[in-house]
C-alpha cells in the first residue's frame, strides 16, 4: 500500500522509514525517473523555481547591496506568487505547493511577503520546507540549474528569457516591493487582477509558459521514464507491480532495469510489513509473534537471493543497507526472520542516533507505536508492494503538464 502524500507534514523523515529501506528503493527508482522525488509533485513548483532564479538575474545586477542572497530573494518571490494564488482561486483550487494551510488561512486578508515576519512565511522553515529546499535538487538533475544549483542553466536560461511569467513593467512592481522585503519591512502586494503585477503572478501559475521546456527536461530526457509517462497518462488506479511487470513484457529494451526494481520491491516490501508485525505484537514474546505470522519462508529466501542480483547501489547508506538486508535476514524459521528484522531496525536506529519504535526487553516485545498487524497481503511473497520508485510524483507530472492548453 503505496502511502498518499501529505504536503503539510514537516521534517517527516524524522519519524518514517524505520527500516531505512529508501536508501535503497530510491537507487532503482532513479532508474525509473532519473529527476524527481517523493516531494517533486508539481510541476508549477518547477516553474515558479526557474523563474524566480530568471528574475535574480535581473535583480541582483540593480540591487548591488543585496548582492549574493538568492535565498531571500526566492521565499520573497515564493512568498508573492503563493499569497496571489491564495486570493484568487480558479475552479475551485488554490496553491498546491508547499505552504497551502497557512495560504488558506489567511487567503481572504490583505496579503504581506516578508523575510523577519514568520507570521507571512509559508511554512515553518520555509527555505528547507518550500521550494528551495525541496525543488532544487530534482531542478539539478533535470539540467534546469547548474551544478551548483544557483544559476539556471544556459539552456532553462535561454527558454526562460524568450518564455517570461513575469513581463518588464510587472517585474518592476515587484523589484519595487521585494527591494523593501530585503531591507526589512513587511510589504503589502496587490490583489486586484486588474493590476499588472497580480495578473502576472496569477497567470504564470496557472498558464506554465514553461510548460514545454519543462515537459523536455523533466519527461523526454529519458526514454524509460518518457514511456512510463506515457503509459500512466492512461492509469487512474496504479498497481505498481502490475504496472512494471506488463512494462517488462512490452519494452524488452528496458527489462533489466524494470527486473531489477521488481527483484529489490519484492524482499523490501515483506521486510518493511515484518517490522509492522513486530511493532503491532507489544506485549509479546518472539516465539509468540511468530506463531501467527504467516510467511512462506521459502519463497522469501528465494527472493532474498533474487535481491542479491537486483543491480548495484552507490553510495555508503544504501551499499551498507543493500548489504545487511541480502546478508542479515533470517529466514530459517519465522521466529529467527523476526528477530533479524529486529536487529536491522536497531541498526539502522543506532546509525541515526534516534530511539528504536519496538525493541526487547527480558523477552517481551514493547514499541511506542501503534499499528494493526499488516494484511494477509502485504506478507505475502511477489505480491506485497509498498514503495512507489518515484512513479507518483511522475504519473501527476505527466497529467499536469498534459492539461495545459495548446
Amino acid at each position: 500500500m503505496v502511502s498518499a502524500k501529505d504536503d503539510e507534514l514537516l521534517g517527516v523523515t524524522n519519524r518514517s522509514d524505520a527500516m531505512g529501506v529508501l536508501a535503497v528503493w530510491s537507487v532503482r527508482g532513479r532508474d525509473l525517473v532519473p529527476h524527481l522525488t517523493e516531494q517533486t509533485t508539481e510541476v508549477r513548483g518547477f516553474q515558479i523555481l526557474v523563474e524566480a532564479f530568471r528574475l535574480w538575474e535581473e535583480y541582483e545586477p540593480a540591487h548591488h547591496q543585496h548582492a549574493g542572497r538568492l535565498d531571500d530573494f526566492f521565499l520573497l518571490v515564493e512568498q508573492a506568487f503563493a499569497r496571489t494564488v491564495g486570493c484568487h482561486p480558479k475552479n475551485g483550487m488554490g496553491w498546491t505547493l508547499p505552504g497551502a494551510r497557512r495560504v488558506r488561512a489567511r487567503s481572504t486578508a490583505e496579503p504581506h511577503i516578508s523575510l523577519l515576519d514568520l507570521n507571512w512565511h509559508l511554512l515553518g522553515g520555509q527555505k528547507a520546507n518550500g521550494l528551495w529546499g525541496l525543488y532544487r535538487g530534482a531542478s539539478q538533475r533535470a539540467g534546469l540549474l547548474q551544478e551548483d544549483m544557483m544559476r539556471l542553466s544556459g539552456l532553462t536560461m535561454e527558454q526562460a528569457t524568450s518564455h517570461p511569467g513575469i513581463a518588464p513593467e510587472a517585474q518592476s512592481r515587484l523589484f519595487s516591493l521585494v527591494k523593501r522585503a530585503m531591507d526589512g519591512e513587511t510589504v503589502a502586494i496587490p490583489t486586484n487582477l486588474n493590476n499588472i503585477l497580480t495578473k502576472s503572478l496569477y497567470n504564470t501559475y496557472w498558464d506554465l509558459p514553461l510548460a514545454n521546456h519543462l515537459h523536455a527536461q523533466l519527461i523526454e530526457s529519458n526514454d524509460l521514464t518518457k514511456r512510463l509517462a506515457e503509459r500512466l497518462l492512461g492509469t487512474d488506479e496504479l498497481d505498481h507491480r502490475i504496472f512494471l511487470l506488463a512494462a517488462v513484457q512490452d519494452w524488452p529494451e528496458h527489462r533489466a532495469v524494470l527486473e531489477d526494481v521488481v527483484r529489490c520491491e519484492n524482499l523490501l516490501a515483506v521486510i518493511e510489513s515484518v517490522f509492522l508485525w513486530l511493532c503491532a505484537s507489544k506485549g509479546k514474546t518472539i516465539n509468540e509473534a511468530a506463531k501467527d505470522l504467516s510467511i512462506d519462508l521459502e519463497a522469501l529466501e528465494t527472493v532474498r537471493i533474487d535481491f542479491g542480483h537486483s543491480g548495484t547501489y552507490p553510495g555508503e547508506t544504501a551499499r551498507a543497507r543493500f548489504d545487511r538486508f541480502y546478508r542479515d535476514l533470517d529466514t530459517s524459521n519465522h521466529a529467527m526472520l523476526l528477530r533479524s528484522v529486529l536487529r536491522l531496525h536497531e541498526q539502522v536506529s543506532e546509525a541515526r542516533k534516534r530511539a528504536p519504535w519496538v525493541w526487547e526487553d527480558q523477552g517481551m516485545l514493547f514499541s511506542d507505536v501503534d499499528f494493526d498487524h499488516p494484511a494477509e497481503t502485504d506478507l505475502q511473497v511477489e505480491v506485497a508492494w509498498r514503495n512507489d520508485y518515484y512513479l507518483y510524483p511522475l504519473q501527476r507530472i505527466a497529467k499536469q503538464l498534459a492539461e495545459v492548453p495548446g
